[in-house]
């Protein structure tokens, strides 16, 4: 790493860049004045009032953090944790076998292109209103990315390691933990990130389902409803803080699995975006 790489990626520039964002957005919306444009401090103090205000033996939370904040987190992480699950599992099936990939892969991209509101009449009907059509929402459409990705990578074994675990007479189940796993995790990280992004979108779009009483969706549709304009910001402000949080817990998790190895560019990873 060059000295200017290393000075780029230090924590000035890192910090710096959005203090400054955040320092010009505090300026300009207090010289503006507008109540449809607050101030970060004010949405901050909004947002610690509404949400980080109670007492110790809650972690803070009040009220409204135990109604929203605490449903909305337990719908992310459920649904992310199934649709990783079985996209890796899926994935890992599929990428073992060219043929059934082929078979297989038109039906994937067919899925993973229905925009999640399109079947909101389908899980009206297979699930009740509630929790279970929430999740069956979100891991939908966040399993494509983590399950096409990980086919890719599991396809992308050298042959001559099958060779020797051919030679070797090594079951099934080894094979899969020792050869494709390891060989697939760059990509599966690849599809992982994807799908927590989505994840967290789609935990929005499903708290605004019939059958939800609370979570951050609910309350950001609850509050623009009373034009309560400060809520909408802080509930805006503390989707972005969650979904960095996770993302920097994942990436984490992804320096300690498998270092700084990287997938390879290559068109899984945008085929496994949302269509």
């Amino acid at each position: 790493m060059t000295p200017r790489a290393g000075r780029a990626r230090g924590p000035l520039p890192r910090f710096g860049v959005p203090l400054a964002a955040v320092l010009l957005w505090q300026l300009a919306a207090r010289a503006h004045g507008s109540v449809f444009f607050p101030t970060p401090s004010s949405i901050l103090a909004h947002g610690h009032a509404l949400w980080f205000a109670g007492p110790p033996e809650r972690l803070f939370l009040t009220d409204a953090g135990v109604a929203h904040l605490l449903p909305s987190l337990g719908r992310v992480i459920a649904g992310f944790s199934l649709a990783a699950c079985c996209g890796i599992v899926l994935g890992l099936a599929l990428g073992r076998s060219r043929d059934a990939y082929a078979l297989c892969d038109p039906v994937l991209q067919f899925a993973r292109a229905v925009p999640p509101p399109a079947l909101v009449p389908v899980f009206v009907v297979l699930f009740d209103p509630g929790t279970r059509m929430q999740l069956a929402s979100i891991v939908f459409s966040a399993v494509w990315p983590v399950l096409i990705n990980t086919a890719e990578g599991a396809r992308s074994i050298d042959p001559l390691r099958l060779e020797v675990a051919a030679v070797l007479r090594m079951p099934l189940p080894e094979r899969v933990l020792l050869l494709y796993l390891p060989a697939a995790l760059p990509r599966v990280f690849a599809g992982l990130r994807i799908s927590l992004s989505l994840s967290l979108i789609l935990m929005v779009f499903a708290e605004l389902l019939p059958g939800t009483a609370g979570g951050l969706g609910f309350q950001l549709v609850d509050a623009q409803s009373r034009s309560d304009l400060l809520t909408v910001w802080a509930v805006i402000v503390l989707l972005g803080v969650v979904g960095q949080l996770l993302n920097s817990l994942l990436l984490a998790l992804e320096r300690l699995l498998i270092g700084g190895r990287r997938a390879a560019p290559g068109p899984s990873l945008t085929r496994g975006t949302p269509g």
